[in-house]
């Protein structure tokens, strides 16, 4: 209940424009918890490429759900169940398995970014609303009423200060977050070069 009551007196302070900060704020971060969630249980569900051709031999999908996984249940499904189709037809059925899963991979990214981004521009907006009431206010009672003046600075150092606690963290997470998508991305490549070796080998593509 404090806790309420102290961010609520800390809108009060900031303005209106503290309302979409925090909105901001708390879609970033339940964005980047999925996501990592994601990234987690992507790491424990992975499949080696050793079980992933067995899985190709015995025509049997695997029971795992990470992105490699998910990608060689795709492929075997387009299969039809059998180990090799049409050629090179093979190929372009692997590369579009892949491909999906990519999408899969770098899902949220891009709005945890941009969130990060805009933070610190509604904090800017915040500022100019803040220093546009200060002088609002010179200009009604000139340089003698601080009390009134200081209302104005007040919100423009809060929301200056929001949205840059908002976005420094999420600028920082979001790169760490999409390092690891490109790690796993090459991971996928490197998948897929071994599946076609494998189809080469096995159906003299």
């Amino acid at each position: 209940m404090e806790l309420y009551k102290n961010l609520w007196m800390l809108i009060e302070m900031g303005g209106p424009v503290m309302v979409p900060i925090f909105l901001v704020s708390g879609w970033l971060w339940a964005l980047i918890m999925l996501k990592a969630d994601w990234f987690w249980r992507a790491k424990r569900a992975q499949i080696t490429l050793g079980e992933a051709l067995a899985c190709l031999k015995a025509g049997k999908p695997s029971e795992m759900s990470g992105p490699r996984a998910l990608a060689l249940n795709q492929f075997m499904k387009t299969l039809g169940g059998c180990k090799c189709s049409q050629g090179q037809a093979d190929k372009m059925l692997l590369d579009a398995a892949i491909k999906r899963q990519t999408g899969a991979i770098e899902r949220h990214l891009p709005t945890i970014i941009i969130l990060a981004a805009v933070a610190p521009l509604l904090g800017l907006f915040g500022t100019v609303s803040g220093m546009v009431e200060t002088f609002k206010v010179i200009g009604m009672y000139g340089m003698g009423n601080a009390q009134a003046m200081a209302s104005g600075i007040r919100e423009a150092m809060i929301t200056t200060q929001a949205g840059l606690l908002v976005a420094i963290p999420g600028i920082f997470i979001g790169q760490v977050l999409k390092k690891k998508a490109n790690n796993i991305q090459r991971d996928l490549l490197v998948f897929q070069r071994g599946i076609v070796q494998w189809l080469e080998k096995e159906c003299e593509i």
